[in-house]
């Protein structure tokens, strides 16, 4: 995920009155001094972390409302531009669809014709776990946002479908969008009739819109020159628990297996090696953050058990979960300690 949408995330904390450097402990993360002027992608795991920690400590479980909806369209940097500066809100979803994974590549976009208009809708492509929420309410938030900003006015007649049940705080959602919602389905979704599509923009503008999409393909580019050992470990990072196979990750990447494996090797890596390293990154974040036993961190890790959990664990890092914790404990302990 692009930094701006976390920044975004720790900017609508601050303004709760949310410690945020906090959260972003809690989360495995910098400081707010470091991520403020990073550019550095952000993988889903530490993504997940962070919106977990916000969520608890905002108890606001449709932050990604309010996250979504804090969000211009010139954030989204040339995605945003080109949208902004399409003929209609066709080609701008168009534009979205085509190029929304230089922004946030967890998701895939689609764009379904039918007689009356069109679906646009978003799939996982990795398993957002208890994230999954926040992320569809603030992708919900963010491109209604990006259409209205197009048109220049309320979407009423939009129909929207939501991937979790309905919630007590639908309210939240309805002060957004005054069109039918619906809840329990399996992807979001964006039902627009032709007459919406039409819509001109109301900063239509051929040359800007062209010189953004050319943007736009310089880093969609970019983004496939990425290491595979890279774009693998992001793939893995998700996965607590139920991680993928070999074979499984090379459909992923639309490779075979064994040039799956020639080409780690060649960056001096390995799946096995990947997958060590995202286990053990996740271990000790769960030690380090979490009140969950090291029985229940062993499992979610996907260990058939805790002696064998331990065993890796001191492998890899000099001592037993039990000690990781105890000292974690101890530097909170100094850290909140009254001076």
């Amino acid at each position: 995920m692009h930094p701006t949408y976390a920044k975004m995330l720790c900017v609508t904390l601050r303004g709760l009155g949310v410690d945020v450097d906090a959260a972003l402990r809690r989360a495995g993360m910098q400081p707010w001094s470091v991520l403020s002027t990073s550019d550095a992608l952000l993988d889903q795991g530490t993504i997940n972390r962070l919106i977990a920690a916000a969520i608890d400590a905002s108890g606001r479980p449709w932050l990604g409302i309010d996250v979504g909806s804090a969000v211009q369209a010139s954030a989204h940097g040339p995605l945003g531009n080109a949208a902004v500066a399409s003929s209609d809100l066709g080609q701008a979803l168009e534009t979205v669809v085509r190029f929304g994974g230089v922004r946030y590549s967890a998701v895939q976009y689609h764009l379904y014709r039918e007689p009356d208009g069109v679906v646009m809708a978003l799939t996982e492509l990795v398993d957002l776990g208890a994230a999954r929420t926040f992320v569809a309410c603030m992708m919900f938030a963010t491109l209604l946002r990006m259409m209205e900003a197009v048109v220049g006015h309320r979407l009423d007649r939009i129909e929207v479908e939501f991937p979790f049940p309905q919630p007590d705080w639908r309210h939240e959602i309805e002060r957004l969008c005054a069109g039918l919602l619906r809840f329990d389905r399996p992807h979001l979704a964006f039902h627009l009739d032709n007459p919406m599509l039409l819509s001109p923009c109301m900063t239509a503008d051929a040359q800007a819109f062209a010189v953004a999409c050319r943007q736009c393909e310089q880093l969609e580019f970019q983004s496939t020159m990425l290491p595979l050992k890279q774009r693998v470990f992001d793939l893995l990072s998700v996965c607590e628990g139920s991680y993928p196979s070999l074979g499984e990750v090379a459909s992923h990447f639309k490779i075979s297996g064994r040039t799956l494996m020639r080409r780690l090797k060649q960056e001096s890596s390995s799946y096995q090696a990947l997958l060590d390293e995202t286990r053990q990154q996740s271990a000790v974040w769960y030690l380090s953050h979490s009140k969950l036993s090291i029985e229940e961190i062993a499992g979610r890790l996907g260990f058939e058990d805790t002696s064998n959990f331990s065993r890796v664990f001191k492998r890899c890092h000099g001592c037993l979960p039990s000690q990781t914790r105890r000292f974690a404990l101890e530097e909170l302990r100094k850290n909140t300690a009254p001076h």
